[in-house]
């Protein structure tokens, strides 16, 4: 009997270290993770200005928010390629892209704001930091990207 008392507690004692374990590494996997959100600052007189210069035919990009979302990121510093940037959803006034490159993954979340059926704008960009160097490229004020010199 003492010897089947001996065997529960050995076995109870072996499978409480592999779970602390187990626990311990997950935790550190979820460290070696940055995530933060920037809300973009969006300049509504620049959005109708760029509106009126979509209706008129120029930069019909404006109307594709997955081009939208990768001329945001490259106007802050992130070197992405239009086939590195996915549709998540997308719906009449609202669109998730995601996209990656070695420093990490991001989530741009693109509205129309000027009208329904109009162009998108980059509102939002969600980053996991998944590299060696932590970006700090991805601010608030990169929505500067009416000059962009984007075309498809």
């Amino acid at each position: 009997m003492k010897k089947v008392i001996w065997i529960i507690t050995l076995l109870v004692f072996i499978t409480g270290c592999k779970r602390e374990n187990t626990t311990t590494d997950v935790k550190t996997e979820q460290d070696k993770k940055s995530v933060r959100t920037v809300q973009l600052n969006i300049d509504m007189t620049e959005e109708e200005k760029l509106q009126k210069v979509a209706d008129e035919g120029y930069q019909p990009w404006r109307n594709n928010p997955i081009d939208v979302a990768q001329a945001a990121l490259i106007n802050a510093g992130v070197d992405v390629k239009l086939a590195d940037c996915k549709l998540l959803s997308e719906d009449a006034d609202k669109a998730v892209i995601t996209a990656n490159d070695e420093r990490g993954d991001y989530k741009i979340i693109c509205k129309r704001l000027v009208k329904t059926g109009g162009i998108w704008t980059a509102t939002e960009v969600e980053v996991t930091e998944t590299g060696n160097s932590v970006s700090e490229d991805i601010h608030g004020e990169f929505m500067d990207h009416e000059h962009m010199g984007h075309e498809h």
